[in-house]
């Protein structure tokens, strides 16, 4: 009978340790970059690379953090490369917002500031085998004192899948990823 309580009590440890032990993301995903919308449907996708590095961490109630790098290929983002590392947690509804806090530096290379660049917002399997990213558009500062922002909507908006070779492709993926955040929109056409 202390063998069993001692094998279950062994076990609850394992899976503990096991479940709350960080797992490497090293994934290179080639997909689609596509537009959402009837006026999307007449845009054609375009080839999309999106390489993601780094470390995901997971609680025993499934509250997942990813620590490491982000990287769509091509993409111009306005954050030294050496303050690219980001933290994303993800929300119940799967999505996690991609953000990176920055300094900026004089001349002197003291800190003149801080900065933070507000990205995409990323939906991921457990492995990051299949992503979806959501594209915010970078919307300027306005003449009317708007400060710079990032702007997406579920009509108009561009999105990232991968794996994926087609838009059609690209819209199941995201579709499965992003179930419990489509609940508000519908799914993404």
């Amino acid at each position: 009978m202390i063998w069993i309580v001692l094998i279950a009590i062994a076990s609850c440890v394992i899976f503990i340790v096991y479940q709350s032990y960080p797992r490497t993301i090293d994934v290179t995903l080639t997909g689609v970059r596509y537009q959402l919308g009837a006026k999307g449907a007449k845009v054609e996708e375009e080839p999309a690379t999106v390489v993601i590095k780094g470390k995901l961490h997971a609680k025993l109630k499934g509250q997942r953090t990813f620590r490491g790098e982000v990287t769509i290929v091509g993409e111009q983002i306005p954050v030294p490369a050496d303050q690219r590392q980001v933290e994303i947690r993800f929300a119940e509804e799967g999505w996690g917002a991609i953000a990176y806090p920055y300094f900026i530096y004089d001349e002197r290379g003291a800190v003149s500031g801080s900065n933070i660049y507000n990205s995409h917002l990323l939906f991921a399997n457990k492995d990051f085998s299949q992503v979806s990213l959501l594209l915010a558009e970078q919307v300027p500062e306005s003449k009317d004192g708007l400060s710079a922002h990032t702007l997406w909507d579920a009509e108009h908006g561009w999105v990232l899948s991968a794996p994926a070779a087609t838009r059609e492709e690209g819209l199941a993926i995201s579709n499965v990823l992003m179930r419990e955040y489509l609940k508000t929109y519908g799914e993404l056409e």
